[in-house]
């Protein structure tokens, strides 16, 4: 059994055909002397709101999984090396506008139901990320935020949703579901090809402090500045751990998964991440929670190779990386990945505002709204965009810093949300993988479902330990756009055993 897709009425007359190809027509034609026009004044709101309308018409037209397979594939190899090697970082506005115009299916999809839209597609699982949007606009406007704030900001907090409700709601086929876990695995196995010429012909000829930066993947950044290696070390992480999980399945050849472990680990060894290369055995540990009684001596050799891989990558880094750093070669206080760790863990009030420590963000938020008693602020923030810089727009507690400061998901969401807005975003995550862990326990749902809920579940939570670590949850399309899954998929099948479980009663009722 498989939950009902439902899609627009089609109507097959010629002549209702012709109507709407005329009208078409006439609606490109108005779009492009309506594009000439905007573009003239060079103005970015105009230009913005001109995507919003060429992104609305082709969601029109393109089914959801199209626009889903696009989606995917501009996040993960189109828009970071655009941006990477071209410095065409706008190309990913198109990408978010797009996905924000899923929103028009999905309307489409509950209005075209005749089921009673509040009792049966607003589940709990969605109260959660319409209290988290609502409460991010509720912010912004008692603190007055700027509109160039708020649009500046918007494709972080709003756009991304959309994706989430179209796998939630099934209007895609359950097969592209196996299908895109599985090309997230051919992305895995791209990355080390990338990451070897970034790593030798751009970091290796760089002067900077941390060179290594530049190694990120097919992920969003800047070949001189860095980028987001922790958004692909979080999705190599989540790759090979899919890997493992379908070859224990028996549902996956032993050859390709091995390129996956071996490819990833590569990878990770010329990013430099250390945090998520620490958090390497999590999902090991969790997944083979359940396996200890039945299978011990595996369970515990496999746990323990996992935590004798970490230290090998960390003691790996000091000669992969800081033997080749002037700077880290002329520091007395940080020789090792475990002295940059130690570092990192120490708030520093004096230190070079260039290489401000996550843990240095968190205690000056502390120290600027809890020791002042800024109790409005504590538990609303300040609105969204404030942490946010940009060539165009600079957010009001971005000016107050001359170091960036959005550094983590947790300290942005504490500055623009506050407390109530950063445990409403915990509790998604939180929500999403007890939803999918429970859904991977009923025998009705096919086994290699099962196995990527369960998969799901453990992501999640490496998602929500990530978060006082890196921005990738709000900054990062990629992965936002795996997190969006994940939680449309856990979404899905737990609306998916709902009905079924509404059948059998009605049956017994019979």
């Amino acid at each position: 059994m498989k939950l009902p897709i439902l899609t627009l009425p089609q109507d097959n007359n010629a002549q209702s055909n012709i109507v709407f190809t005329t009208i078409m027509l006439l609606a490109v034609l108005f779009l492009s002397i309506t594009s000439g026009v905007l573009a003239a004044y060079e103005n970015l709101y105009l230009i913005i709101a001109l995507l919003a309308i060429y992104g609305a018409l082709f969601i029109l037209i393109v089914p959801p999984i199209g626009t889903v397979w696009l989606i995917f594939w501009a996040a993960f190899l189109i828009t970071g090396p655009s941006a990477y090697f071209i410095r065409f970082t706008q190309i990913q506005w198109l990408t978010i506008l797009i996905s924000a115009a899923l929103i028009l299916p999905v309307i489409f999809n509950l209005l075209h139901s005749r089921a009673n839209v509040l009792s049966t597609q607003f589940s709990a699982n969605l109260l959660l990320p319409l209290s988290f949007i609502f409460l991010a606009i509720f912010s912004s406007i008692i603190n007055h935020s700027q509109l160039g704030d708020i649009i500046n900001a918007s494709r972080h907090y709003f756009f991304m949703w959309p994706l989430m409700l179209v796998f939630g709601f099934g209007l895609i086929q359950i097969e592209h579901f196996v299908k895109l876990w599985k090309a997230l695995l051919i992305v895995a196995s791209l990355q080390l090809p990338m990451a070897l010429y970034q790593y030798f012909y751009v970091a290796k000829k760089d002067h900077r402090m941390s060179p290594w930066d530049a190694v990120i993947g097919t992920f969003q950044g800047n070949i001189d500045g860095g980028g987001d290696s922790a958004g692909m070390a979080m999705m190599l992480l989540i790759a090979m751990f899919t890997g493992i999980a379908l070859w224990r399945e028996h549902r996956f050849q032993s050859l390709w998964i091995l390129w996956i472990v071996v490819s990833g680990i590569a990878t990770l060894l010329l990013a430099e991440v250390k945090a998520m290369v620490m958090l390497l055995p999590v999902p090991i540990c969790i997944y083979y929670r359940k396996e200890l009684f039945k299978k011990p001596i595996e369970s515990i050799i496999v746990v323990i190779v996992a935590f004798l891989l970490v230290v090998g990558i960390l003691s790996a880094y000091k000669d992969i990386h800081y033997e080749s750093s002037v700077t880290f070669k002329n520091n007395t206080q940080i020789n090792t990945a475990y002295d940059s760790i130690l570092s990192a863990l120490t708030p520093k009030a004096g230190e070079d505002s260039a290489h401000v420590g996550r843990v240095t963000l968190l205690v000056n938020w502390w120290d600027s709204n809890i020791s002042r008693g800024e109790i409005h602020n504590v538990l609303f923030g300040y609105g969204i965009g404030a942490v946010h810089s940009t060539k165009f727009r600079v957010g009001k507690i971005a000016q107050r810093y001359e170091y960036r400061i959005n550094k983590t998901s947790s300290v942005i969401l504490l500055w623009e949300t506050g407390v109530m807005g950063h445990l409403i975003f915990l509790m998604i995550l939180i929500f999403g993988a007890k939803t999918s862990a429970d859904a991977a326990k009923n025998e009705s749902i096919p086994p290699i479902h099962r196995t990527f809920l369960r998969v799901g579940a453990i992501s999640l939570v490496m998602l929500i330990i990530t978060l006082p670590y890196s921005n990738f949850h709000l900054l990062s399309i990629s992965t936002q756009f795996l997190m969006m899954f994940m939680l449309g998929q856990a979404i899905y099948w737990s609306r998916f055993i709902k009905i079924l479980s509404s059948q059998s009663i009605l049956k017994q009722n019979q």
